[in-house]
């Protein structure tokens, strides 16, 4: 059996760089015989063949031949909390181990790299904490720089989805050197409030000129305009719809209460922690 965390990427500033793992758990059990079963998320339209993610994954390292895997889906499909990341993150894992293979989580992320497209959420999963992902020499690399951020992530979901692909294209060729500049500062104060665990950095650093404004949604303007009290900042999860709204940890019970209450009904609040853990084997 082998867990996989969700992740929020970009944390604001941090685009295609920085991400977090999230305490909320999909499961892989891989056991002798043939098949797949799927339960929770996504049951009635991912594959159940080689085409998924995570069997892909798996095939890295050993052959699925043979093989019965039953997983248990809780993390939102194409809500932006990486539900793509944690099934290939499930697979190295479960994939190296048939294997017999005692693999790093950096060298997890290089090998399933190329599957996820970018590294920041699969960074998360893989490595849990705080992350951030970078390319050295042409070549996949990621730190865990942190256990936890000093701020409460409480998701927002909503009923709508994102695809990624889409969302992407949404972003402009170019910005200007007056934002990028901005999105500097702002990226520099998050990993400096990162590191130190500084609130009053961290929420100066809550300021994106790179995706967010091109990626603007109703539920974002929304909690922006009028966060809950004890809002430190809110950030749109990876290409969203999904946001996280970071609360002062005295005051995370009242934030989420107050979401709860004034939210659509259609909008799954989820009071969540950094996972101080990445996939692996239980």
């Amino acid at each position: 059996m082998v867990r996989a965390p969700a992740s929020t990427a970009n944390l604001g500033p941090g685009f295609d760089c920085a991400g977090a793992a999230l305490e909320l758990w999909n499961e892989l059990h891989v056991e002798e015989g043939t098949g797949i079963d799927i339960e929770g998320e996504g049951a009635g339209e991912l594959p159940r063949d080689e085409h998924h993610l995570a069997l892909r994954a798996f095939a890295l390292f050993a052959t699925p031949a043979g093989r019965h895997f039953r997983f248990v889906n809780r993390i939102p499909l194409e809500r932006g909390l990486g539900s793509s990341a944690s099934a290939i993150a499930l697979g190295l894992v479960a994939g190296a181990a048939v294997a017999g293979e005692s693999l790093t989580p950096g060298e997890l992320l290089e090998a399933g790299e190329p599957l996820e497209g970018h590294g920041d959420n699969l960074a998360a999963a893989l490595h849990g904490g705080v992350c951030l992902a970078w390319r050295r020499d042409g070549r996949i690399v990621a730190r865990r720089i942190a256990d936890d951020l000093p701020a409460v992530p409480i998701v927002a979901v909503p009923a709508a989805r994102t695809n990624t692909e889409g969302s992407r294209a949404a972003l402009p060729p170019t910005v200007s050197h007056a934002d990028a500049a901005a999105n500097s500062a702002s990226a520099a104060l998050l990993g400096a409030a990162v590191a130190t665990g500084d609130v009053a950095l961290l929420r100066d650093a809550f300021n994106d000129y790179l995706h967010e404004p091109y990626r603007r949604t109703e539920l974002l303007d929304r909690l922006r305009a009028n966060p809950p009290a004890g809002t430190i900042g809110v950030t749109l999860s990876g290409s969203g719809p999904s946001v996280v709204v970071w609360a002062e940890p005295e005051h995370a019970g009242s934030v989420a209460t107050e979401l709860v209450r004034t939210l659509p009904e259609h909008t799954t609040v989820l009071p969540l922690r950094v996972a101080q853990t990445g996939a692996g084997l239980t």
